[in-house]
């Protein structure tokens, strides 16, 4: 006797609204982006040959920014929801989106994929956006005024720690936090044991061999963590060693 097949859940009327402009907007985008390098070179005639395109140059930058592109995709659409097609397209997602778009649901206290959650995440990614263009056209204006400041030694000096302090607050902070809706995960922090073991080995071998940085892996690097992490979470999980618990069972403790 078969077994009859469950209804698949009904999406809520903010995420089917947004999923639906969200395509739309992005196939906009895409098609944009497309066609306006073609129609200037075409209106100054300077077209090249597609040997000058598809070279070994191009190949090796495709090598970086494909992999990356789809780890990307799998890695931050669980957590962005309907507000990934916005950040797609705008971009700067792991220093300016997905921070904003973290922070603003933890202030909140809502949950990702829930529609209150990616409503908030939607609203920040927006605000972000509208801020990023705002700043820049700032900047802009006041290019002549303002170019020497980013000249002084303290100011580069400053700058290149920016990212460093970016990804290490944001490390912190998923570190620190292990509820989920109302769960909590016991020991989660040991999920993540096997990934840094893994790319700590890696960065020394490729430091050591080559000298260069992962620069050229980082979409491989994490299309092939992300299973690892999964898989390695499962193993101990089934294990007993990460558990998972009621909110209120880990506050009665």
């Amino acid at each position: 006797m078969s077994k009859e097949k469950k209804a698949a859940p009904e999406m809520d009327s903010f995420q089917a609204w947004a999923h639906k402009w969200g395509r739309f907007g992005t196939v906009i985008a895409l098609i944009y982006m497309i066609a306006l390098p073609f129609i200037v070179l075409s209106y100054f005639d300077c077209m090249p040959a597609l040997g000058d395109v598809f070279n070994v140059g191009t190949l090796s930058i495709l090598l970086i920014y494909i992999p990356v592109g789809f780890s990307e995709a799998i890695s931050y659409t669980p957590i962005l929801g309907a507000s990934s097609y916005l950040t797609f397209i705008t971009g700067n997602i792991m220093n300016l989106k997905l921070p904003c778009a973290v922070n603003a649901m933890k202030l909140t206290k809502k949950e990702p994929n829930t529609p209150e959650g990616e409503a908030i995440s939607s609203v920040a990614v927006a605000v972000c956006s509208i801020m990023t263009v705002i700043i820049l056209a700032l900047a802009a204006l006041l290019s002549s005024w303002v170019s020497g400041i980013f000249e002084l030694e303290a100011v580069k000096t400053a700058s290149n720690y920016l990212i460093p302090a970016l990804f290490g607050s944001l490390t912190l902070g998923l570190f620190a936090s292990t509820k989920s809706g109302n769960k909590v995960v016991k020991n989660g922090v040991m999920g993540v044991v096997p990934v840094l073991i893994i790319v700590t080995i890696l960065s020394l071998l490729v430091r050591v061999t080559s000298g260069g940085s992962l620069f050229g892996m980082v979409g491989l690097l994490i299309m092939v963590m992300l299973p690892v992490a999964i898989i390695s979470s499962r193993i101990m999980w089934k294990k007993g060693i990460i558990k998972v618990v009621d909110n209120e069972a880990k506050e009665e403790e």
